[in-house]
């Protein structure tokens, strides 16, 4: 039961409209582009949101590790593409990967890693102060699919795999990479 409660949590989470931050105007710029275009699926979270979830309480060590994930963000953005069956194109995604490379600033940021899962190519960036990442993207490039995650806030590497995880939702499953390399 315990479970069903955090998943639908999470279904609201979702589906609740968020509000925009200012983030880096190329990365908003490439979020303001995609979202609500046909083809595209595009989530935008905010602070409030992330706040709610902090309030809440269960009895559970996984929602207690969501939790923790969540503390410290500011928003959380996500748009992806992908090809299933006639419903997207190989020249669109390509087209989605290009502008997102020719526009987000990338010297910007430092590279944390670089996963390769059969086609995909998930790479992860940060910036940060000091010893604090206070933004991290991830450009998924994939044979039938791109995703472009921001996220901005106070962000603690350790949580952050589990937050990947844990939502059920298009492109955030590449967040669980973090954990394992």
């Amino acid at each position: 039961m315990k479970h069903t409660i955090i998943k639908t949590l999470l279904a609201i989470l979702f589906l609740l409209p968020a509000w925009s931050f200012a983030q880096d105007k190329a990365i908003a710029k490439i979020f303001d582009e995609y979202s609500g275009k046909s083809g595209y699926t595009s989530v935008d979270i905010s602070k409030g949101l992330f706040q709610l979830f902090a309030q809440l309480e269960a009895d559970d060590p996984e929602f207690d590790d969501l939790q923790k994930a969540l503390d410290g963000l500011e928003s959380l953005r996500l748009v992806a593409y992908s090809i299933e069956g006639d419903k997207g194109t190989t020249e669109e995604k390509n087209s989605f990967v290009s502008n997102i490379k020719s526009n987000v600033p990338f010297d910007e940021f430092k590279e944390l890693m670089v996963v390769r899962d059969g086609d995909d190519k998930i790479n992860f960036y940060a910036k940060s102060e000091g010893q604090i990442i206070t933004e991290m993207i991830m450009l998924v490039d994939g044979a039938d699919k791109a995703v472009f995650l921001s996220l901005f806030g106070v962000i603690d590497l350790k949580h952050i795999a589990k937050l990947g995880s844990t939502m059920d939702l298009g492109g955030m499953e590449y967040l669980g990479k973090m954990k394992s390399e």
